[in-house]
């Protein structure tokens, strides 16, 4: 399993990253560097080690993998609760054509 290293990002602009991109790629290989690219000073891009970005991308895959059974089990109880109230108009109703 991956720790997650917290430390801040350093932001780096295209510019700078274009002329020293086999530095920062030698950072993040051998030291852990994390980087935020900026164009024009907003942040578009992050550079992690690539086990981080495996281990965010197995986070997000598990998360909606969660998230879509969470959905089937509320439709299927929703389902469930549907049928429910069906059944029992439908008892109310034969119910009600019995006192007639």
């Amino acid at each position: 399993m991956y720790r997650y290293n917290l430390s801040p990002l350093e932001d780096v602009s295209t510019d700078w990253l274009r002329s020293h991109l086999r530095q920062v790629l030698d950072e993040v290989n051998f030291h852990g560097a994390r980087y935020a690219i900026l164009r024009r000073g907003r942040p578009i891009a992050g550079i992690v080690p690539i086990t981080e970005a495996r281990a965010l991308f197995e986070a997000t895959r598990v998360d909606r993998a969660y998230r879509d059974i969470s959905r089937d089990l509320q439709r299927q109880d929703e389902d469930r609760l549907r049928h429910a109230v069906s059944e029992m108009a439908g008892q109310d109703n034969r119910a009600d054509i019995a006192r007639r």
